[in-house]
C-alpha cells in the first residue's frame, strides 16, 4: 500500500487522510486547480495569440508605412534625378555654346594676329626701305645742297641776264 503525505499534515495519521471523502476533496481540488491552471493557460495564449495578432497586424501597418515611404522616396528621387538630369543637360548645352563662342573667338583672333603679323612684318619692311632711303638721302644731301645753290646761283645769273636783255630790248625799242 501507498502512503501519500500531505505537506501540511505530516505528523498526523494518514489512514484518516486516505479516507474517500477527504479523497474526493483532493481529487476536486486537484481538478479545480487543473480547470484553473488550464483556464489560465488558455488565457496566457489567447492572449498570446491576441498579442502575434496584434503584433502582426503593426508589423503589416509598420511595413505598409514602409513601403508608403520607400514609394514617396523613390517618386522623390526620380524627381530629383529628372530635375538634376535636366539641370545637367541644360548646363552642359549652355558650356558647349560658350565652348564654341571661345573657340570661334579664338579662330578669329588667331585670324587677327596672324593678319598683324604680316602688318607688321610689311611695315618692318617699309621701316626699313625708308632708313635706307635715309641714309641714301642723307648721303645725298650735301651734294644736293650744292646743286642747289649752283642752280640758285645761276638762276640769279639768268635772271640778270634776263633783265639786261629786257633792259637792253626797251633801249632799243626806244631808239627805233
Amino acid at each position: 500500500m501507498v502512503t501519500v503525505v500531505h505537506p501540511k499534515k505530516s505528523g498526523r495519521d494518514l489512514s484518516r487522510d486516505l479516507s474517500i471523502p477527504v479523497l474526493i476533496r483532493t481529487i476536486r481540488r486537484l481538478t479545480n486547480e487543473k480547470v484553473q491552471m488550464a483556464s489560465e493557460v488558455s488565457s496566457m495564449l489567447r492572449n498570446q495569440v491576441t498579442e502575434r495578432a496584434s503584433a502582426k497586424e503593426e508589423a503589416s501597418i509598420l511595413q505598409d508605412e514602409l513601403d508608403s515611404q520607400t514609394r514617396r522616396l523613390e517618386t522623390e528621387k526620380n524627381e530629383l534625378q529628372s530635375i538634376l538630369e535636366k539641370d545637367l543637360d541644360r548646363r552642359s548645352n549652355d558650356w558647349s555654346l560658350k565652348l564654341e563662342k571661345y573657340q570661334i573667338e579664338q579662330h578669329r583672333l588667331c585670324e587677327r594676329a596672324r593678319d598683324l603679323v604680316e602688318q607688321n612684318v610689311y611695315l618692318q619692311r617699309e621701316v626699313s626701305s625708308c632708313n635706307e632711303k635715309e641714309v641714301v638721302n642723307r648721303i645725298k644731301m650735301p651734294f644736293l645742297e650744292k646743286h642747289l645753290k649752283d642752280l640758285s646761283k645761276r638762276i640769279e645769273q639768268v635772271l640778270e641776264e634776263n633783265q639786261n636783255l629786257r633792259q637792253q630790248l626797251t633801249q632799243l625799242q626806244e631808239e627805233y
